[in-house]
């Protein structure tokens, strides 16, 4: 079977981009039956790839024409009218005409759960490229339960061609534990002393303002040292987070740091106290297993995907309630016996997922999907 996979996030940052990436690698270390072309939007989007370079099946073509727009409404769909392949694999968002077989990845809810936390017009070109990839497609792959009875309910698919494919976290994610060269990483980054940390887009669903309110009560109410660590690049309706940041007159206590490269990112989950995770909607959410990995202790949503990916090994928060989210950070900040419980269950809990398992569900199910003729 000749497979074409198309991410149009390919080469960005996020968790989406990485589980593409890593899930393709982990393919091509073991798939020597199964053709595959690997579609970027530019050369450049596709220059992270670490393929097996003795798998000779797979082979990477860059979209003409290039760019985001042009690529997707044009670019892939005249590519695979020339050479069409057996089943194309659109991660994120597909091409509106498909000449071919294809699957589809919902690698998230909020654009219908909660559209308002998207810019109108970006919306409304989202949800016409997943709504009618969603019609159209021979099956679709979910990273969750959440996710894949979401999709059943809404648009009435067949469970048996709705697939669960879960991300996992690699063995970069480890604990740093060179004191010496974390602490010199660290002040070179611009943070000192202990920290609580969040990792991800600055945007309005990550409630990334409702954490720094969380902040400042601990501020006020305890004798606290640590700062609070804001990873991470900016997204949709950023600027109330830096609004928040100022009208709390907490400008000295609050960290930005822009969005760093993937091999970096145990350093800031091992220098944490705390990783808080607040999201409003996720349809999996990397970071808290990622910080456990790194023997971090988690404070999570109880919301969407979140329970069901870190189990019971985060302390789980509403993140409607500034208070919950201070109070479960509090614990952990007073508690060594929970912190030590819950750093334990977080290495058992990432043991539960990997990348290669990932990537070998990826590949029965083109292959049932190909055989079924679906």
């Amino acid at each position: 079977m000749h497979i074409g996979y198309f991410s149009s996030i390919m080469g960005t940052k996020g968790g989406p981009a990485v589980v593409d990436k890593r899930v393709l690698e982990s393919i091509s270390h073991f798939d020597r039956k199964n053709t595959y072309t690997v579609y970027g939007l530019t050369r450049m989007s596709t220059q992270g790839l670490q393929l097996d370079n003795s798998n000779q099946n797979f082979k990477i073509k860059a979209i003409k024409p290039s760019g985001k727009w042009l690529g997707i409404s044009f670019g892939l769909t005249m590519e695979l009218k020339r050479h069409p392949v057996d089943l194309l694999h659109a991660t994120f968002v597909a091409p509106p005409v498909i000449p071919c077989k294809f699957v589809t990845t919902m690698t998230c809810w909020s654009q219908y759960s909660q559209p308002e936390l998207y810019p109108p017009l970006k919306r409304w070109r989202f949800l016409y490229l997943i709504n009618r990839a969603m019609k159209n497609a021979s099956a679709v792959f979910c990273y969750t339960e959440y996710l894949r009875n979401k999709v059943i309910d809404r648009f009435n698919y067949d469970p048996q061609r709705v697939f669960i494919v879960q991300p996992a976290v690699g063995d970069e994610m480890k604990p740093i534990e060179d004191k010496e060269m974390l602490n010199n990483f660290l002040q070179a980054s611009g943070i000192e002393g202990p920290y609580i940390l969040f990792l991800g887009v600055l945007t309005k669903r990550k409630n990334v303002e409702g954490l720094i309110r969380a902040y400042h009560i601990l501020l006020n109410e305890s004798k606290m040292e640590h700062k609070l660590v804001l990873l991470g690049e900016k997204g949709y309706h950023h600027q109330k987070i830096f609004d928040t940041v100022d009208e709390l007159n907490i400008a000295d206590r609050v960290v930005f740091v822009e969005r760093r490269p993937h091999n970096e990112l145990p350093f800031f989950y091992s220098g944490a106290d705390v990783f808080v995770f607040p999201s409003f909607s996720e349809g999996f959410g990397l970071p808290p297993l990622e910080a456990m990995a790194c023997g971090t202790p988690v404070v999570a949503s109880n919301v969407t995907s979140v329970p069901e990916v870190v189990g019971d090994a985060a302390l789980l928060v509403d993140p409607y309630r500034t208070e919950d989210i201070a109070e479960r950070i509090f614990k952990y900040l007073t508690d060594r016996k929970l912190r030590e419980q819950m750093i334990r269950r977080g290495f058992a809990r990432v043991r539960e997922f990997s990348w290669e398992r990932a990537a070998t569900q990826t590949v029965s199910a083109y292959e049932e999907v190909y055989q079924a003729g679906w």
